[in-house]
């Protein structure tokens, strides 16, 4: 991949460490890493980044690459072989599904440069408009993209542009960190972003599939597309929730549960239905003892198990049992999801509550941002509850989950 580590021995010195600033801004942003993850989930490409770009260079600031594609932050290469420079040049964004076969870009050095056949961007500006550069997704697979993701990638490049700019006035001001009230700002922005940005669309395609696969006319090969659009809606939304859990956590307040009378078995039982649905290969039992009454948030239990069973799904093999159990004790019931996958390293044991963290390298095909176990945790806490996780090679993975009941069962 022709990419160059450090620039030619011909720059200015000043200019390269001026660059080396700009990479170093981009990465003091805490929220990039988020932004890059959500734009591969909302695109499905594999390589996201932050460049940049002027009239006679490129640089990458930030990347994740999933594919190895070779990018690295720091790195520099022509930029006439490169999508980011019509971006740049048109200050307008930019989708390409199919570049080798697209009339506009069928002999554009980038597809025969560096492989790439799809690529998503949109110009990256500072807040008082001057530009930086530009925020993009790529992929040597070709994609089908509609335009309305670019409305999404502008909303995120947006918010990387506010903080480039808080970034140079807080360095103006010799600061290091974004005050109280300018953090509050930043995540107002990103909760308004996903809760409405995201989450309005992803609805409108849920209902207009629903509508759809209830017509008694379809065949099969249509029933299963639209099945698939569906439950990828459903995945996308669990996203949306976790990353509002998130924000929510991160602003110091409490993840809000509503408490009210409910039966725990009978919501553990749905959750395992709706899972092995989704995943009608795998092998999930299910096992129930004692009276599982008490006072917890129903949907807040749900999303937790889901979470639970979605990440065993995940990270065992496709051969192994999952097993989900509901007991029912005096005070309290325990609840635990074990499968017999791979065991995660002591190590990483102490952190995989974290956000943005893995158990294992495995099961990276299915992506996620890493909020799954991190949200199973703020739930528990918000129950009074506790959770232990258990991974040896003998027994597998264990996770077992103590909730007060809140109440005496009748």
């Amino acid at each position: 991949m022709p990419f160059l580590s450090q620039p030619a021995p011909d720059t200015a010195i000043a200019a390269g460490e001026r660059f080396a600033e700009e990479v170093a801004a981009v990465n003091r942003i805490d929220a990039v890493r988020t932004v890059l993850r959500v734009l591969m989930q909302t695109t499905g490409l594999r390589v996201a980044l932050v460049a940049r770009v002027t009239d006679d260079a490129w640089r990458c600031c930030a990347v994740l690459d999933e594919i190895n594609f070779g990018l690295s932050a720091g790195d520099m290469t022509d930029v006439t072989t490169t999508f980011c420079s019509v971006v740049h040049k048109s200050a307008t964004p930019l989708l390409v599904n199919h570049a080798s076969r697209d009339p506009r870009f069928v002999d554009h050095p980038a597809p025969k440069t560096y492989g790439v056949e799809s690529y998503i961007a949109v110009p990256l500006r500072r807040r008082n408009g001057t530009p930086f550069g530009v925020l993009c997704a790529l992929d040597p697979k070709p994609a089908a993209l509609a335009e309305d993701k670019l409305e999404v990638l502008q909303h995120l490049a947006d918010l990387v542009g506010y903080q480039l700019e808080q970034g140079d006035e807080l360095e103006r001001r010799g600061a290091q960190l974004l005050s109280a009230h300018e953090a509050a700002q930043l995540r107002e922005q990103l909760i308004g972003i996903v809760s409405h940005d995201l989450r309005s669309p992803l609805n409108a395609i849920t209902m207009s599939a629903a509508a759809l696969v209830r017509r008694a006319d379809l065949d099969e090969r249509t029933r299963w597309g639209l099945n698939i659009i569906m439950d990828s809606a459903d995945r996308a939304n669990r996203l949306i929730r976790d990353l509002l859990d998130f924000t929510q956590a991160r602003m110091g307040k409490a993840l809000p549960v509503q408490r009210r009378p409910m039966d725990i078995h009978q919501v553990a039982r749905q959750v395992v239905n709706e899972v092995r649905l989704n995943s009608p290969e795998r092998a999930i039992e299910y096992y129930s003892e004692g009276t599982g009454q008490g006072r917890w948030d129903p949907d807040r239990m749900a999303q937790l198990l889901t979470n639970l069973l979605l990440n065993a799904v995940q990270y065992s093999p496709a051969d192994a049992p999952i097993e989900v159990m509901t007991r029912g004790e005096e005070s309290a019931v325990v609840l635990s999801v074990s499968n017999r996958g791979p065991p995660i390293p002591q190590a990483l044991l102490p952190s995989l509550f974290e956000p943005m963290q893995r158990g294992t390298a495995e099961g990276t095909e299915r992506r996620s941002i890493g909020l799954g176990l991190f949200i199973v945790d703020q739930i528990v806490r918000a129950h009074e509850g506790h959770i232990q996780v258990i991974s040896t090679e003998q027994d597998g993975t264990v996770f077992h989950l103590r909730l007060p009941r809140s109440e005496k069962p009748s």
